[in-house]
C-alpha cells in the first residue's frame, strides 16, 4: 500500500485564525489515532496540498505585499515542520499546487484599465467577456468593464506563490525539476510507480474572474512529457485546486471537460480542493470502451465557520492506494470538539471511509495495458541502444527502473552489464535469489568482490555447481579473503 495525506485550502480565516503549533499538534495526534483504528490507517508516504496555501490580500489592502509575504512565511514553516514530522524531511514527497487565494488580486488589478465609453467591447459585453482567452473583466462591485492592458504584469499575479515554490524545493532532488512558469510539475512517488501531475487551475483567474481552468495546451504538454518517459507509471494522478461543480449562481469552479481531458490521457485518480468539503466522484470518457477517472475533493484544513459549508468543519483526507494500483480507500477526517480530528461520519462516508476503484491503464485503442511488461520491453530497447553507444552505465541505469523478473531477458541483460562494469552491490541485490547456475556464479562473484566472504561461501554451497567449478570458486574466495586480511 502507498498512503497519501491530502490536505487543502490552508488559508487562515481572519475570524478564526489557527496557529501552526495547534494545527500541527492536531494532525500528529490524529495520525497516532489512525493507526489504532479499524481498519488501521497507515502513516503517510507522501503529502498532497491541493491549493490555497494562503488567504491572500484584499484589493487596496494596506501593506498588502507584506501581508502576503508573512502568510507565505507562516505556510512554509508549517509545511516544512509537517514534512519533517511525517516524511523525515523529504520534500520530494510533498506535492503543491496553487489555488485562487494564491492569485494576487492587487497585482492583477494593477494590470487592468477601465474600458473607455464608446469602445466596441461595450456594445455586447456578455459576448466580449465570453470569448476564449478574453482580456476583458466585469466588476460587479464597480459595475464597470475592465481590460488587461499590461499582460506581463498580469502574468506576475502568481509571483509570490512561485517564489515560495522555489524556496520550498530549493536543493531537493527531483526527477523533473521545478519549472514554476510552465503550469504543471511532475512528481515521482513509490519508486516511480506513481506519477503525480501537479496542475495549475488558475488560468484567467483574478480579482474579477473567479472560475478555474487549465491553460490551453497544459494537459497536452503534460501528457507529452509523460509519454516520452522510457518507464511508465502504474498509476497516473492529477492534482489541481478547483472543483468541477458548484451552486447554480456561482461561477468559481472549472469545466468538467478538463477532467475528461485528463481521463482520456490515462489519468486514473484526481485530487482537488476549493469546495471546502470532502467528496468522491467518478467521471467517464467513452472511446471504444469507457475510461474512468476517480476524483476526490478535500475539505479545508484551516477555513473558519463563515467560509465552510453549513454543517461542515475543518477536514483532511487520507488516501490509501492498493498494492495493485487499481483502487484506494479514502478516509475523511474532521475536526470536532476541542480542535481534534477524528473519522468523518456521514451518508457518503458511513464508517468514515469509502472504497474507490478505477480501471487499469488502457492503450489508445482502449485495450488493457500490462504496464510492467510494456516498461520491461521499452527499457530493454533503450538499454540496448545505450550499449550501442558504448554507454553501459546508462544502459544499466535504465534497466534499474523496471521490474526484472526471474528468467526474463531484461534480468539477464542487467546482470551481464552489472558484471561488466563491476556494479557488485546491484548485482548481489538482483541475484539474491538465483534461478540458475549462471546466476549463482555471478552472485558468488559479486559477494566476493564486496568482501562478504561468509555470504559468498553460503551462496556457493547452495549453488549446485559442478565439483570442479565449485572448488575453483572456493579457492578464489580463500585467496581474496587472505589478501584482504579477513
Amino acid at each position: 500500500m502507498f498512503t497519501l495525506l491530502h490536505i487543502s485550502d490552508l488559508h487562515r480565516s481572519p475570524d478564526e485564525p489557527v496557529d501552526n503549533s495547534t494545527l500541527l499538534a492536531a494532525l500528529l495526534n490524529d495520525q497516532d489515532r489512525c493507526r489504532s483504528e479499524t481498519p488501521a490507517i497507515p502513516s503517510p508516504d507522501a503529502i498532497v496540498v491541493s491549493g490555497d496555501i494562503i488567504q491572500g490580500a484584499k484589493l487596496d489592502q494596506e501593506n498588502w505585499q507584506l501581508a502576503i509575504e508573512e502568510q507565505y512565511a507562516a505556510a512554509e514553516d508549517f509545511l516544512c515542520n509537517l514534512t519533517a514530522k511525517l516524511l523525515d524531511g523529504d520534500r520530494s514527497r510533498m506535492i503543491l499546487v496553487p489555488g485562487n487565494h494564491d492569485v494576487c488580486w492587487n497585482t492583477a488589478y494593477d494590470a487592468m484599465q477601465r474600458v473607455p465609453d464608446g469602445d466596441p467591447a461595450r456594445k455586447n459585453i456578455r459576448r466580449a467577456l465570453d470569448q476564449p482567452g478574453s482580456d476583458l473583466r466585469w466588476s460587479w462591485s464597480k459595475l464597470d468593464l475592465f481590460r488587461i492592458t499590461a499582460p506581463d504584469k498580469y502574468a506576475r499575479r502568481l509571483e509570490a506563490y512561485r517564489a515560495f515554490l522555489q524556496r520550498f524545493y530549493f536543493g531537493v532532488p527531483l526527477t523533473s525539476p521545478i519549472q514554476p512558469d510552465r503550469g504543471f510539475q511532475l512528481f515521482d512517488l513509490d519508486g516511480g510507480r506513481i506519477v503525480v501531475a501537479a496542475l495549475d487551475s488558475i488560468y484567467g483567474n483574478d480579482c474579477f474572474a473567479y472560475s478555474g481552468g487549465f491553460a490551453p495546451g497544459l494537459v497536452g504538454s503534460c501528457y507529452m512529457e509523460l509519454r516520452e518517459r522510457p518507464v511508465q507509471p502504474m498509476l497516473k494522478m492529477g492534482v489541481w485546486h478547483h472543483s468541477v461543480q458548484g451552486p447554480p449562481r456561482h461561477d468559481d469552479y472549472m469545466d468538467v471537460s478538463e477532467v475528461y481531458s485528463l481521463a482520456g490521457h490515462g489519468f486514473q485518480l484526481g485530487l482537488h480542493g476549493h469546495q471546502h468539503v470532502a467528496a468522491a466522484s467518478a467521471y467517464y470518457i467513452h472511446r471504444q470502451q469507457a475510461q474512468e477517472m476517480a476524483v476526490v475533493s478535500g475539505g479545508s484544513l484551516c477555513a473558519g465557520a463563515r467560509e465552510l459549508p453549513r454543517g461542515v468543519n475543518r477536514q483532511y483526507n487520507v488516501v490509501v492506494i492498493r498494492d495493485d494500483y487499481l483502487g484506494a480507500r479514502l478516509h475523511v477526517r474532521e475536526m470536532g470538539d476541542g480542535g481534534h480530528f477524528s473519522r468523518k461520519m456521514s451518508a457518503e462516508f458511513v464508517e468514515g471511509f469509502v472504497e474507490l476503484e478505477w480501471q487499469p491503464p488502457l492503450d489508445p485503442a482502449g485495450r488493457v495495458v500490462d504496464v510492467d511488461v510494456a516498461n520491461e520491453r521499452s527499457a530493454v530497447e533503450s538499454a540496448e541502444a545505450a550499449l550501442g553507444r558504448r554507454d553501459p552505465d546508462a544502459a544499466l541505469s535504465i534497466l534499474k527502473k523496471v521490474r526484472l523478473p526471474a528468467g526474463s531477458y531484461a534480468r539477464r541483460l542487467a546482470a551481464d552489464i552489472a558484471n561488466r562494469i563491476e556494479d557488485w552491490k546491484f548485482l548481489a541485490e538482483l541475484l539474491q535469489q538465483p534461478t540458475s547456475q549462471e546466476e549463482s556464479t555471478l552472485l558468488v562473484s559479486a559477494l566476493m568482490n564486496l568482501g562478504e566472504f561468509a555470504a559468498a561461501k553460503l551462496a556457493l554451497a547452495g549453488a549446485g555447481l559442478q565439483p570442479a567449478m565449485a572448488t575453483a570458486l572456493n579457492d578464489r574466495i580463500e585467496v581474496m579473503q587472505k589478501m584482504r586480511g579477513k
